[in-house]
């Protein structure tokens, strides 16, 4: 049976289901008129079409920590960098709703040392609503978003889910204030080492000669010293920043960073003995999982 259904065409699976869909009508999926028009009003920007110089162009997106499973409550990274430093701010969002992903969106504005002059997303609903579109309009900022399923328009930003956030938190399931609330201080500390001590390079030149691509890249600076170098501050942030770096220990942030992991594993791990998933977490076989047929487009 499972051999005939696979090799099943499509249209002769709509002829045998034609009259169960007669007696069961099923809902059409339409696309929503308001939210075409929504799309039409936000534009669309690839990677070639950034100025790489200009600070304050932000890309953003989510992280999901919902272990392996997506039922249920867990928590959510919004990740944004900044395409000319390369400054990276991480927050925390426990549901992903419109409001939520505004108001932490207020927060990480006002942690940046600079002026947000655009944001890019992709094309999440939790992005591409309403609210944030008045939340921009309001404070003066561009809002652009990537093409659908083009995941190279926000290469800045996908580059970071695993240096930025997998390799710090891992792929636990997290979820409730407790967690929220260690993960938002662990991103704290985590953005002032990576963004203060942590060297970048810059991808300047890319040439192709037969089968092999030749990088070039520019010289390794972390995102603080792009920043003050970039001339595009005031020379109150420039002195504040300056202040900040004088203050930070890399060696503190370091312990702060373990203590701050150690403090979260052990609360996912209270959590997991506390409540005990009754889902089966390994499959029967690894052949059933390799020999799955992929879904057609």
């Amino acid at each position: 049976m499972a051999a005939k259904l696979v090799a099943l065409s499509a249209q002769t699976a709509d002829r045998l289901l034609a009259k169960a869909r007669q007696r069961l009508p099923l809902p059409q999926h339409r696309h929503n008129a308001t939210r075409r028009l929504l799309r039409e009003q936000i534009p669309v920007k690839v990677s070639a079409d950034w100025d790489r110089g200009q600070v304050g162009n932000l890309q953003l997106d989510y992280v999901a920590h919902c272990g392996q499973s997506l039922a249920g409550r867990f928590l959510w990274t919004l990740s944004a960098v900044d395409i000319a430093p390369n400054w990276w701010l991480g927050g925390v969002v426990v549901d992903r709703t419109q409001s939520a992903t505004r108001q932490e969106l207020d927060r990480l504005r006002r942690q940046t040392p600079f002026r947000i002059r655009e944001l890019h997303p992709d094309n999440d609903s939790s992005f591409i609503n309403h609210l944030l579109l008045e939340y921009c309009q309001r404070n003066q900022i561009a809002l652009s978003r990537s093409r659908p399923l083009k995941k190279n328009d926000n290469c800045w930003v996908e580059q970071k889910h695993w240096t930025h956030v997998r390799k710090l938190v891992g792929y636990h399931r997290l979820s409730g204030e407790r967690e929220a609330r260690l993960l938002r201080n662990l991103y704290r500390v985590w953005s002032l080492r990576r963004n203060f001590f942590q060297p970048v390079m810059r991808l300047t030149n890319k040439t192709r000669i037969g089968s092999k691509v030749h990088r070039q890249y520019d010289v390794p600076a972390t995102p603080f010293q792009r920043l003050v170098d970039s001339g595009q501050l005031s020379a109150t942030a420039v002195e504040s920043l300056r202040r900040q770096d004088e203050s930070l220990n890399p060696i503190l942030l370091m312990n702060d960073i373990q203590r701050l992991q150690t403090q979260l594993l052990t609360c996912v791990r209270q959590r997991t003995r506390a409540q005990p998933s009754s889902r089966k977490t390994r499959p029967r076989s690894v052949t059933s999982f390799v020999t799955q047929r992929g879904a057609v487009r």
